[in-house]
């Protein structure tokens, strides 16, 4: 798709047209403007805990050449909270198991060290950021549940050779910028979401309406804080509708990404209102990307509809 560099500039002019100074202004006299300095912002400025000890011993197990599934389980257990959690996430619709597991240990021979480390990193860093559950945290925790969702429902009908667990993490914590701003910056979080809801236009948009920073900058940057996976980060910067002209390359690595971005669409698609003009894009977006007619996105979506209902079902982490 040529003219990705193009296609942004020509948005970011309509998005400052469209909603004019008047708005900008307006909000930016109320709050103060967001300067970041990637060398010492997440260190020096708005600093942040380490991740959990378990995480951590868990990462040096698999590290050494002593990892085991009883070594594992046992790290897990020393913090009853995480325990919890990962075995809520076990037992969900997602892993669709024979039966309920109620044990750590049995939780790490079924999944496997590796798909265990993957959710207690999930959840690790989530739990972090947004320890005290204030207000937006479940909008956003919904809306990566449902983008992950999406993406392994992509995955499995489009790019079956993806790698399932790798793609459903990085889809999970695709918007943690989010969470930055909201730990932060929420007065500023919450004007670009209150412009969001009446304009009925994207996220990005409204930042860039805002003269606010990326929140999948702050995400990237939050990766590189705390050496996140490389393709957790490819994710948490690149996910959006305008990053979409630069992830159309048959590399596993652009495939990987496109799969995310698009899935954020269709996530975004059945829960923001937006304005019917913004609904026509994404639709169009989607469709030429994936190649579908007009009954084939329509079977697409009514798909995506079931795992809304599924990412209900699961509640908060």
């Amino acid at each position: 798709m040529p003219g990705g560099k193009g296609i942004r500039r020509a948005h970011f002019r309509a998005a400052r047209s469209c909603f004019g100074a008047s708005v900008r202004d307006t909000v930016m006299n109320e709050l103060p403007p967001i300067t970041i300095d990637p060398k010492t912002f997440l260190r020096r400025h708005c600093s942040l805990p380490a991740l959990p000890q378990a995480l951590i011993e868990i990462q040096q197990a698999i590290q050494s050449d002593q990892v085991s599934v009883a070594g594992i389980a046992a790290v897990i257990q020393k913090d009853p909270a995480m325990a919890a959690q990962v075995l809520k996430v076990v037992n969900s619709s997602y892993y669709s198991l024979p039966r309920e597991i109620i044990d750590v240990k049995l939780a790490v021979a079924y999944l496997g060290i590796s798909e265990i480390y993957r959710i207690v990193l999930s959840m690790a860093v989530v739990n972090t950021l947004v320890a005290d559950r204030v207000t937006g945290f479940q909008k956003i925790w919904f809306h990566s549940l449902f983008t992950a969702l999406c993406a392994r429902h992509l995955a499995k009908e489009f790019e079956p050779l993806l790698p399932s667990s790798e793609l459903w993490v990085a889809a999970l914590l695709h918007d943690v910028g989010k969470l930055v701003y909201l730990k932060f910056f929420p007065d500023h979080f919450h004007a670009a979401i209150t412009l969001c809801e009446e304009k009925g236009i994207l996220f990005r948009e409204a930042e860039k309406a805002l003269d606010l920073p990326a929140s999948a900058t702050l995400g990237a940057l939050l990766c590189d804080h705390w050496q996140l996976p490389e393709p957790i980060r490819n994710a948490c910067e690149r996910h959006t509708l305008f990053d979409l002209p630069n992830l159309m390359g048959q590399s596993e690595k652009d495939t990987f990404l496109r799969v995310i971005a698009l899935a954020n669409i269709l996530a975004v698609l059945s829960t923001d209102t937006l304005v019917d003009e913004k609904v026509g894009q994404l639709s169009r977006v989607v469709s030429k990307i994936l190649r579908l007619n007009e009954s084939n996105f329509m079977l697409l979506m009514a798909n995506v509809a079931e795992l809304k209902l599924e990412a209900e079902a699961v509640g908060q982490p």
